[in-house]
């Protein structure tokens, strides 16, 4: 990477601020009170005091003619018109400085934003350099690596080489195979040409490559002088820099043991708090393994709310029927009782009856046999015949009652086994839903059977695949195995080969072991010289880092110009108004002086003696005030001048990337300040500040307040021994 050519300093602009006693008005004398009223009239005639004039309460008395001291009169637009020229004049310097302070605030920016853009390219730079110099370190180790695998090649060649020499003089003898000899040294050739020119190849790229890494590293010592140059030209700024940054780093260095033992506490407790934080995760760890326990033995011993719900409603539904059941039984079974006892007393009668009919059928077989002479009895037999079919009829009825209540005995059995059936059906619908329940579960696990089948076929077929490949990489083997056989004997012909290759390889080998010493040395210079330009890139940095916490620092300090510049403006006004003041008592002291009346007089003297108090106050106020006010800007004036040089000459300053130009001096920010106040502040100042200019800036101490304050002392002593030779 190439350094971007063009002008390494900006060119200096010409700045629109003229130079100092460009605006000088001359001036006969530097007093800074009323020093433009010195050739006017100070008793005005056109203008009428609203003060009684002298007799004006003494008609009888006669008037002392007053005597005309004063020089012509200077009319009053006119000095109005001057007053309003050099006010407009100060506006005009005053836009102008500013112009040119914001012009050259923009132009430091620009100039700082150049210098971070080049801070970062030369750090981009550093990073590329590194990543040459890695590629390069990992190209030499590669270089070495291949040259030691191909000295222990050339090694193995020329034991290869003795064995094939020997086997040649063995076969020397033999005449029958030279022919298939002689082919195989033709082939041997063949190839021995072919890896010969391979070789070449491999040299020639190795040649280019190393004519490459030297062209690199020739711009890289090019790239590395050129950031030597700058390091000095830096190094010299940097030293200067150093010496203010020691106090820097005394201070620092107090602050960091302070934050080192305020960090020793921090870390006592944080251990502390590490400590008891870790015995807190231990505790929830073992409630949450608790009740972690406690779930799962309460889901494996629980069933869902809703399947209970539905089976305790089952139950009581089932509890129901069988309550019902049980009392349909109970009333069946003690009907049934109550038919078998019938039936048996009806089988009983049917009993009695059949032996009472067997009796008297016997009798009247007894009495047929015994009879059988008598017919004419036979007509007695009429009641015996009736009490039979009585009794016939009797037995038919008992007959049909039995049969009856064998009728309500099947209706009853009957009503039993249908209420039995009902019961065997209910138990059997639920039996059947949890058969068909085992049977969906079942066929759950068939599937589950078919697809374990499935993923065991897919093993077997893969096993297979596996087997078929582990079998055909045997095979593989075997061949390669062949193929290294015919290889090492193909090797043992071409030894005789490699020992020539083998000498040229060494003498490479040589140089490139040489142009790797000369890139090892040279690598070495290059850290070095890298590590020196990274310090100096860092001091740099650090400087850069500091300007541009001043440069945030000087808004907050133009600012303060700013304020200060509108309290000067606030002063000026003060003291316009005290001119005009002393203006109005010179008046009242010439009308004192051509006055008779003695009550008046003092009259008059008190009112003064009471204003010139107030003045003189304001006045006090207001010099201590623009002292204070001097003192911050000669501060901010310091400060300012930190950032420019224009004391060193051109042709020795240093080189850096920073361009240093001579500021113009710096110009009030308001714009209504009158020339009084530049007047005020000639007599303590440089004589090349122009009058229309800034105000010096000076420093404020006891000995310049006690000057002040006496001077304005004796202003107002001569004012009032102005008025007392008055009275």
């Amino acid at each position: 990477m190439s350094f971007p050519k063009g002008p390494r300093f900006a060119p200096e602009q010409i700045s629109d601020v003229p130079g100092p006693n460009f605006y000088n008005l001359n001036q006969e004398s530097r007093v800074p009170t009323a020093a433009f009223l010195e050739k006017a009239d100070r008793f005005s005639k056109q203008s009428t005091s609203e003060v009684p004039g002298p007799g004006a309460y003494n008609t009888g008395v006669g008037k002392p003619e007053s005597k005309s001291t004063s020089k012509p009169p200077v009319n009053g637009g006119e000095r109005y018109a001057i007053l309003q020229r050099k006010v407009e004049d100060l506006e005009r310097i005053h836009s102008d400085g500013k112009k040119a302070h914001q012009a050259e605030v923009e132009r430091l920016k620009l100039e700082l934003n150049r210098a971070q853009k080049t801070n970062a390219e030369n750090a981009d730079r550093l990073e590329k350099q590194k990543k040459q110099n890695a590629m390069l370190e990992t190209r030499i180790q590669d270089l070495k690596k291949s040259a030691s695998t191909e000295l222990g090649e050339i090694k193995d060649l020329r034991v290869k080489l003795r064995m094939s020499e020997h086997e040649r003089a063995q076969l020397v003898g033999k005449q029958g195979e030279t022919e298939d000899l002689r082919k195989a040294m033709h082939s041997l050739e063949s190839r021995r040409r072919d890896e010969v020119r391979e070789r070449d190849r491999t040299i020639a790229d190795l040649e280019k490559s190393t004519g490459a890494e030297k062209k690199r590293r020739e711009m890289v010592e090019a790239k590395l002088q050129e950031l030597q140059r700058r390091g000095d030209a830096d190094l010299e700024a940097v030293q200067a820099r150093a010496q203010s940054l020691q106090v820097q780093l005394t201070v620092s260095q107090e602050e960091a043991q302070q934050v080192a033992r305020s960090l020793a506490a921090s870390e006592v407790d944080a251990e502390a708090k590490q400590a008891s934080l870790l015995e807190q995760l231990e505790q929830h760890r073992r409630v949450l393994l608790s009740a972690a326990e406690a779930y799962g033995r309460l889901a494996a011993e629980t069933v869902s709310a809703t399947l209970h719900a539905k089976l305790q409603h089952e139950h009581r539904a089932l509890q129901m029927r069988t309550w019902r059941l049980e009392r349909k039984l109970a009333n069946s079974e003690g009907q049934l009782t109550e038919l078998v006892n019938l039936v048996r007393h009806a089988h009983d009668t049917n009993a009695l009856l059949q032996r009472e009919v067997q009796d008297l059928s016997e009798e009247c077989s007894f009495y047929r046999r015994t009879l059988p002479e008598r017919p004419e009895e036979t007509p007695q037999l009429g009641p015996l015949s009736d009490a039979l079919a009585t009794a016939m009829h009797e037995l038919h009825e008992t007959q049909l009652s039995q049969c009856q209540s064998d009728n309500i005995l099947a209706t009853s059995f009957a009503e039993l086994y249908r209420l039995s059936c009902d019961e065997l059906s209910a138990a059997y619908s639920t039996v059947n839903a949890e058969l068909e329940r085992e049977q969906l579960a079942l066929r759950h696990l068939r599937v589950e059977l078919l697809q374990t089948v499935q993923e065991k076929e897919t093993l077997a077929a893969e096993f297979t695949n596996a087997k078929q490949q582990r079998d055909g990489l045997s095979e593989k083997l075997a061949t390669a195995g062949q193929m290294m056989d015919e290889l090492k004997l193909s090797a043992a012909k071409a030894e005789e080969q490699s020992a020539e290759i083998g000498c040229k390889m060494a003498a490479k080998i040589r140089e490139s072991e040489l142009a790797a010493n000369t890139n090892k040395t040279a690598i070495k210079k290059l850290t070095e010289t890298v590590q020196k330009s990274r310090m100096a890139e860092e001091g740099l940095r650090a400087e850069i880092e500091i300007l541009t916490t001043e440069l945030a620092e000087s808004d907050q300090f133009q600012a303060a110009y700013y304020s200060l510049s509108d309290e000067v403006k606030s002063l000026i006004a003060r003291k316009e108004l005290a001119e005009g003041e002393a203006d109005r008592l010179s008046k009242f002291n010439a009308e004192i002086l051509g006055h008779q009346n003695p009550a008046q007089r003092i009259m008059y003297v008190d009112r003064i003696r009471r204003e010139l108090a107030e003045t003189k106050h304001k006045l006090v106020a207001t010099e201590t005030e623009c002292e204070s006010v001097t003192s911050q800007n000669a501060e901010l004036v310091r400060e300012l001048q930190m950032y420019k040089s224009t004391s060193v000459p051109s042709e020795n300053k240093p080189r850096t990337l920073v361009t240093r130009v001579s500021r113009p001096p710096l110009v009030a920010l308001n714009l209504t300040t009158a020339p009084t106040v530049k007047e005020s502040y000639e007599r303590n100042e440089m004589e090349e500040f122009s009058f229309n200019s800034r105000p010096p800036l000076v420093a404020l101490n006891s000995n310049t307040a006690v000057a002040v304050k006496a001077s304005c002392e004796r202003n107002d002593l001569n004012v009032i021994e102005d008025f007392s030779f008055a009275m």
